[in-house]
């Protein structure tokens, strides 16, 4: 771990600042800090933008991501829009479908299921789909799982994407826990 990191470092300058290993039982939160969450031991995550994004065995093999994104921006690519009153399932219609559309595009997408959940304590969207990748990024069949809920400010999305094959059965337990140690932080009161 400690090489991998040492590695990015040498690779990759800047990068070497915003890596770090997970520590138990020390929830993280991202830069803006509305929410927090306890990511797996032994992962490596960034929260130098407005998201934590950590992984195991590198971004491409396994990788999740927790954000909040604004409702305009949330579903930008398929044109649909979403609010802080939005039910989980319609929620849930429009992020499939932003996955298919746009320049960064999803192709020969399957749900594989699609139910009720819950995420920061709200009542959510789990959805469960694979795909095929580019070929640029080896073409390998890959798995998604995403809850989602809408809040005041925006899409809460918590994503685990990985390959199919090892990866996703393997990890799917610590992006479950992750998940669901994600927690709303209140906002400090402003400076007067």
């Amino acid at each position: 771990m400690t090489r991998r990191l040492l590695l990015l470092a040498v690779l990759v300058p800047g990068l070497a600042f915003a890596l770090k290993p997970v520590e138990s039982a020390k929830p993280v939160s991202p830069s803006k800090g509305e929410f927090q969450a306890q990511l797996p031991p032994g992962w490596i995550y960034d929260t130098s933008r407005n998201a934590i994004m950590a992984w195991h065995d590198g971004p491409l093999l396994n990788q999740i991501i927790v954000s909040i994104t604004p409702h305009k921006d949330a579903f930008k690519n398929a044109k649909r829009l979403s609010t802080p009153t939005t039910t989980p399932e319609d929620l849930a219609e429009s992020y499939i479908a932003s996955l298919q559309a746009g320049p960064a595009a999803l192709h020969d997408v399957v749900v594989i299921a699609s139910d009720p959940a819950e995420l920061a304590g709200r009542p959510a969207f789990r959805v469960l789909l694979k795909y095929h990748a580019a070929e640029i990024e080896s073409g390998a069949e890959m798995e998604i799982c995403t809850l989602g809920v809408a809040l005041d400010s925006g899409v809460m999305l918590a994503t685990f994407r990985a390959p199919m094959i090892h990866f996703f059965e393997r990890s799917l337990p610590d992006f479950e826990a992750a998940a669901k140690s994600v927690e709303l932080i209140a906002p400090p009161p402003p400076h007067k």
